[in-house]
């Protein structure tokens, strides 16, 4: 249905916004329909940007599980999320854009029809599929580099494990299986674990139950917005968290936590922010 909804439209690509035009702007809609991962990323970026361009009015479009992060990460700032799969949710976003009149919109990692859609009602925007983009580049600075904020000279920070951790989550699992680890790699990192801390208490996150042991807390993600809640608030109550290459990573990172990564098929270059704080392997 919403498939049909959208190719009935003429959905334009707009074209490369300058700097000069972001200043001289006063409303800044944010479409943002993507993987997980990426929304964590363009949250962490669209706060940079409006750090710096702290006047405007900003209005962010987002799905219902994303509410709880533009929450978390943007809490002075307009929102509104819907299902993008229900066309009457739809048709009233469509009529409150127009009726709102935004000057520049950005959609940072969206590459479908309906976050386009929604640029179509600013009088200039750029949809992020048709960006050029280099093959290899760091994933937060791109979209630095699509909003026209200045980039910055990639650098983490290599921390030192504390002696003890009292709660410590675990997310083995990616959208990607090829960045997910290993259930045996997974049963490693429990043992050690067990061995180094011994009265800390365990919490598996996963999408996918194989990924859960008897002997630990279960946190299975859902597509809900009050999975996204739980999950936020897990993260904030752990020490430390032990994950792949994923949306828990960033997460984890943006909050500051203990973080230690298992990269398998990427580059920390490629993956994390610039400055962010990760434990020695």
């Amino acid at each position: 249905m919403i498939n049909w909804f959208l190719r009935r439209k003429t959905i334009n690509n707009g074209d490369t916004i300058t700097l000069q035009e972001i200043q001289q702007s006063k409303k800044v809609l944010f479409a943002l329909f993507t993987r997980y991962g990426d929304t964590v990323i363009n949250l962490v970026v669209i706060r940079e940007f409006i750090q710096k361009f702290p006047k405007k009015k900003y209005l962010v479009l987002c799905p219902k599980q994303m509410e709880p992060y533009v929450i978390e990460f943007l809490p002075k700032i307009t929102y509104f999320s819907f299902n993008k799969r229900n066309i009457f949710q739809m048709v009233k976003v469509n009529k409150m854009l127009q009726s709102w009149g935004a000057d520049i919109g950005f959609n940072p990692w969206s590459h479908g029809l309906e976050s386009c859609n929604f640029l179509n009602y600013c009088k200039r925007y750029h949809c992020y599929r048709d960006f050029p983009r280099p093959k290899e580049i760091n994933h937060y600075q791109i979209v630095r580099r699509y909003l026209n904020l200045p980039e910055v000279d990639w650098a983490v920070n290599k921390i030192k494990s504390r002696e003890n951790y009292r709660k410590i989550l675990v997310c083995p699992q990616s959208t990607d299986p090829s960045r997910s680890i290993s259930e045996k790699k997974l049963d490693q990192i429990i043992n050690n674990i067990r061995q180094s801390y011994h009265d800390c208490e365990i919490t598996i996150a996963a999408m996918d139950t194989y990924f859960f042991r008897s002997n630990c807390n279960q946190f299975k993600f859902r597509k809900n917005k009050l999975s996204s809640k739980n999950f936020i608030q897990l993260i904030k109550d752990s020490d430390l968290v032990i994950c792949a290459d994923s949306a828990p990573l960033h997460i984890a990172i943006a909050f500051k936590k203990h973080t230690q990564v298992i990269f398998l098929s990427t580059k920390p270059e490629i993956v994390l922010n610039s400055g962010s704080s990760i434990l020695n392997a």
